[in-house]
């Protein structure tokens, strides 16, 4: 398999009740109380992968893992990488390093019990990797993680670090061990990194524009990560009042989202980040100013 073949399909397993948008209109003391549709959406993504013979990583929200030990049971036998989504949903950004600490411990230590593969990987929730969570990276390592893909090399009002690097890199590393950070994936237009891999933005952008960046991506021999929510594939997703722009934002797409997912893992390969060897050529270090 050459280099630009090294994509990765992952998808970040929490329910539609946890993402950042709803500003904590949903809080944690009330998710029991919530209709949870996780099970029927994480089944529709294993189902579609089965069917299409892929291979992906599922960043487990560690209260579902509890909750519903059978997503993880299920995914690790057929063959998925499970990592992690840090245990109760908060972003970096709203902890401090010893609450951050516990919350992925607990995470790691669910999944853990679950599979019998080390849990090596880390997504951050909404991406919470920046330049004001960088002391989260030692932790990260001290805890067991090889690796990171919380980085997103752009400018949002929730997250992002837009002078990191575009490809995979060694993001910190102490005593011969080392973090390796997968940025998500951006393309350059101008002066700008522009995303194109997943979630809102591949639910948002025009069809014909996101195959257009992926093709350049492979081009330019820069692997694909892409990634998605299982409520993104949910057709019944309840309705929030989230104004205008959330509304856009969080609903729109949601009907073509797995027939989108489709073509995409037909015109591209795709794996997981276990199955790829992206460690093997993510050498360069990069110390953020």
């Amino acid at each position: 398999m050459s280099k630009q073949n090294h994509n990765i399909l992952s998808f970040d397993i929490e329910d539609w009740f946890h993402p950042e948008i709803f500003n904590g209109r949903f809080p944690s003391e009330e998710w029991e109380k919530q209709e949870s549709r996780v099970v029927e959406s994480t089944e529709l993504i294993l189902n579609f992968l089965a069917r299409k013979n892929l291979k992906s990583t599922f960043f487990f929200l560690g209260w579902v893992a509890e909750k519903y030990p059978e997503l993880v049971t299920r995914a690790a036998h057929e063959g998925h990488e499970i990592a992690s989504h840090g245990y109760s949903h908060k972003m970096i950004t709203q902890m401090t390093p010893e609450s951050f600490r516990q919350d992925l411990r607990k995470s790691l230590d669910v999944l853990q019990r679950l599979v019998d593969q080390p849990v090596v990987g880390y997504r951050a929730p909404t991406f919470s990797v920046t330049k004001d969570t960088l002391w989260a990276l030692p932790i990260m390592l001290e805890e067991g993680l090889r690796y990171d893909s919380s980085v997103f090399p752009i400018h949002h009002d929730r997250y992002g670090i837009p002078d990191a690097p575009r490809e995979p890199f060694v993001i910190y590393e102490k005593n011969g061990k080392k973090l390796i950070e997968y940025p998500m994936t951006t393309v350059k237009l101008g002066s700008q990194n522009l995303p194109c891999s997943g979630g809102g933005y591949f639910r948002l952008f025009p069809f014909p524009l996101t195959r257009h960046l992926m093709k350049r991506c492979q081009n330019e021999q820069r692997p694909i990560i892409f990634y998605a929510h299982p409520w993104e594939f949910d057709t019944g997703l309840p309705k929030v009042d989230l104004g205008f722009t959330g509304k856009i934002r969080h609903y729109k797409g949601i009907h073509q989202f797995l027939k989108r997912l489709d073509v995409i893992t037909d015109m591209f390969p795709f794996t997981s980040f276990q199955a790829s060897n992206l460690a093997i050529q993510s050498q360069s270090s990069f110390s953020f100013s």
